[in-house]
Order: C-alpha cells, then structure tokens, then sequence
C-alpha cells in the first residue's frame, strides 16, 4: 500500500510519461502515413486469431537458432505476463486490502506463474547478455565491409545494454518486492521461489520489509516510467510492431508480387523508391518492427558467398534515419540523403537474387527484399 505522497508522486510520474510517449507515438505515426497506400483495417479482424497464436507461442522465431530463440521466449513470455503483474501491483498499491485475482484458485495460480515466470526472464535476460557481450556472437552483426550508419555497431551494443538493466532492474526489483512482502508474513507454496529468497531476510524487521517493498515498488514499476520514452526509438518497439505487421501487411499473391505501374497517369513523378517516403507505408512500418537480429543476412544467399548485401543492414539503417530524421518527416518535409546514400549501396541492391529467403525467415513479417526491388526500380526508370 502506497503512502498519499507517494499515490500522488506516482500518477504524476505517469501523466509526464504518457504525454512524452504521446509525443513520440504521434512522430511514429506521422512518418509512417508519408509511405504510399491506405491501411486495410478489415485484414486485422481476420488474422487476429493467428497473430494472438504467433506472439504467444513466438513461433516464428523458433525456426532458426533454437537455444537463444527459446531464451528470447523467456523473456517475451514474462513481459506479456507482467502487463499484468504490473497492473495488479498499481492497484494493491492504491486500493487498501486488495489483492489482485483474488485469495483463492486463480489468485494462487496467478502468483505460481508470476513466481516462475519473473525467474524465467532473470535467467533469459542474463544469458542473451551474456551471449552479445562475453560470447560476442558473430551472429549479432555483419561485416566490417557491409554499410551501416557509422553509429549503429556501438548504439545497438548500447541499446541492449539498456534495455537488458532495464528487465533485470523491473523484473529482479519486484520479484525482491514479493519476496520481502512474503518474509513479512509467512511462506507462500504458490511463490516458491520468491519464498526461498524471503529466507535471507529473516533477521529483518517489519519496518526494514516494509521500505524494502516501497523501494522495490518503485524500482519495479518507476523504471518502466523512466524507460518507456527512451524505449520508442529502440530496437525494441519492436514488441508493438511485430503483431502490428502480421495484423497489416497488405495481402499479395506471392511474396514478390510488386505494385502495379501506371506509365500513362502523367500525375505520376516518381516510379520505384528513391528515398525512405517513395516507399509503402508497410516498408516504413517494417523498420519499426525490425529485431536487428539479423536472421535475414544469416539466410541471404549474397552475404553468405562475401557480397556487401545485408538485408539487416538495410532495415537497420532506414530504422537509424527515422530515428534521426523522423520529426522532418513526420512534418511533410523530404529526407535528406536517398535510400542507395544511407540504407543500401548499389553493388549491394544488384547482389540481390531475389529469393526471397530474407522475408521467409524474418520473425516478425518484414520485407527486406521488396525494398531492395523498389529501388531497383528506381535506379532503372529514374536514374539511367
């Protein structure tokens, strides 16, 4: 239960972070309309039920590096769990005598999935940390000779170093919570877990557990207020977006099915992408829900013979200019370099065998080698 002054200091933690996202949400939204095409809303309705089965189940990361993929799923499936975890322990905080789902069967089973799923995603985050920063997998990057934004090798190593303190700071510190909640009473068998820790705090006080679960109340929950801003311009939107591309991307007859062209509307100025805005607004979308994990180059047949193509690369370089350039953009202005300047080299977008390998494997739906073909497009009816 939270004291008045910390109720109050708390809703208005979260009104300062709701108004920073609004901003950044409303700059996201903006500059992916300034893509070509209208949403088709009525697809959502239909492919619901399947999507809801892939962010579940995070199916289609399973088919490549089982492993890290099955660690990534640690992870996932805690934070969808603590939506409401995290709900509950705001309304505990704020309503005296309550207890979230209730004292009895579903109360119980609520606490055992949040017991073992808040150790799940310590133990998930830990190892994918230690994989990029001890293993340093070679897997996680591309070659020196690739083009990239020249802050992209570092930011990425930067960005999952936050985000990775972020998840072990929000996931250990209310799992700390519960355990000090537990030792302040009596040992709960549906927090297993949570009640062998409460063992070391058996030589505290009342008082010293109950500033203890203030202090981990608001680590826990003010970290994600602090985070959340900072979290739309990381690779980690990517939670939002991912569902969002499965729910939308406009229905094709085949993977390289292109838009049709009109040569005889003269109101037409530009065939193929030359920069960022020629392309669909799904083009723009799929750098938002890129996980920079690079399953795309792992399977590219180009990179693997030593070309410079990195599909990757090309996402991750178009996600870095909307990060850069997004407010321009989200204002009606141009960008200011084309797509073959900062995203993809030509000798890269000619390497391309069109296989289509990168968007069969991408785990969340993107399409990096229709992008490619737009600007193929581009450079054959535009610039010769």
């Amino acid at each position: 239960m939270l004291t008045l002054p910390e109720k109050i200091l708390f809703g208005l933690a979260v009104l300062a972070t709701l108004y920073a996202a609004w901003l950044v949400g409303r700059r996201i939204v903006l500059t992916i309309r300034r893509g070509h095409g209208q949403v088709d809303w009525s697809l959502a309705f239909k492919r619901l039920p399947s999507v809801l089965a892939k962010t579940i189940s995070m199916q289609p990361t399973f088919r490549l590096r089982l492993v890290s993929s099955l660690l990534h799923a640690f992870v996932a499936w805690g934070f969808i769990y603590y939506l409401l975890i995290n709900l509950g322990d705001v309304l505990e905080g704020y309503i005296p005598n309550f207890q979230f789902m209730g004292r009895g069967t579903i109360g119980n089973l609520f606490r055992l999935g949040g017991d073992i799923l808040s150790v799940a995603v310590l133990v998930g985050m830990a190892a994918l940390l230690v994989r990029r920063f001890v293993l340093r997998d070679p897997a996680l990057t591309a070659r020196n000779e690739v083009l990239l934004h020249p802050k992209v090798r570092a930011s990425i190593r930067r960005d999952s170093a936050i985000v990775g303190s972020f998840i072990l700071i929000h996931v250990g510190s209310r799992f700390l919570g519960r355990s000090f909640a537990v030792a302040a009473s009596s040992p709960d068998p549906w927090q297993p877990f949570a009640s062998a820790v409460a063992n070391l705090w058996g030589g505290l006080g009342e008082t010293a557990l109950t500033v203890g679960e203030h202090v981990t109340f608001w680590l826990a929950l003010g970290t994600i207020l602090l985070f959340f801003p900072y979290f739309l311009y990381s690779k980690h939107l990517h939670i939002f977006f991912a569902p969002l591309n499965f729910l939308l991307k406009p229905e094709r007859r085949s993977m390289g099915e292109l838009d049709k062209l009109n040569f005889d509307d003269e109101s037409i100025e530009q065939f193929g992408a030359k920069r960022i805005e020629d392309l669909g607004w799904e083009q723009i979308m799929d750098s938002y829900a890129c996980i920079q994990c690079y399953r795309c180059q792992q399977v590219c047949p180009a990179y693997n013979t030593g070309k410079v193509l990195s599909p990757a690369a090309m996402e991750i370089n178009k996600r870095y200019l909307l990060n850069y350039e997004g407010g321009h953009l989200a204002k009606g202005e141009a960008s200011s370099q084309t797509l073959v300047e900062f995203a993809i080299p030509p000798e890269a977008i000619w390497a391309c065998t069109a296989c289509g390998a990168c968007v069969d494997i991408c785990p969340t739906n993107n399409e990096p080698m229709r992008d490619i073909l737009d600007i193929r497009r581009n450079l054959v009816l535009m610039e010769n």
